[in-house]
């Protein structure tokens, strides 16, 4: 007797539904929320190849510089904002750094040539206008350096957040991939 109650249950159920007419349009209702800012106004080079390195010497220690006329990078940004550099490092035998890696400076890059193990550290420097990249090598091993190294810099401005990150935030844990999908940069 529960089966046949059941089965009538069911039957008037689909027996007494019917696809009618469609209704007239509902009000529309209240605006929602602010969304999330976009992105800040981040501003990025192209890729630049170095064509010369000027070598200095401090404390018996070889600098090689090469010094970029940037004019976004301005006192305010320094103040509070971020320069992130990443670097290609394609003067360099791909066993040693492979062609499509790019990482960001300071690179500190270890290795054995000639039996002896030596450190190359590359790092950016800034000031008002200007982006400096530094060579230094921990055995002053070299007399000049390749001119195949390339880099690429992002500025972000002071008070700029995305996804809940502020310029002085995590940027400079992130790789290349995920801080140019973060602006909508172009790789």
């Amino acid at each position: 007797m529960k089966n046949y109650f059941l089965l009538l249950i069911v039957a008037a159920g689909f027996l007494a539904c019917k696809k009618g007419d469609v209704g007239p349009q509902g009000p529309e209702g209240p605006a929602g929320p602010q969304g999330p800012q976009g992105a800040p106004n981040v501003k990025y080079s192209a890729w630049f190849t170095p064509n010369a390195y000027t070598s200095t010497t401090l404390f018996g220690i070889k600098h090689f510089t090469y010094d970029k006329n940037v004019p976004e990078i301005t006192q305010p940004i320094l103040d509070s904002g971020l320069v992130i550099v990443f670097g290609k490092l394609l003067g360099y035998n791909p066993a040693v750094w492979p062609t499509s890696q790019v990482s960001q400076l300071p690179i500190a890059l270890t290795y054995v040539q000639s039996g002896s193990t030596m450190t190359d550290t590359w790092s950016a420097l800034t000031a008002p206008q200007k982006l400096t990249i530094r060579f230094v090598n921990d055995k002053n091993e070299y007399t000049a350096i390749s001119t195949a190294h390339q880099f690429r810099y992002i500025i972000v401005p002071g008070g700029s957040k995305i996804s809940g990150r502020s310029a002085a935030g995590n940027y400079q844990q992130m790789s290349y991939s995920e801080i140019c999908g973060l602006f909508q940069i172009p790789e």
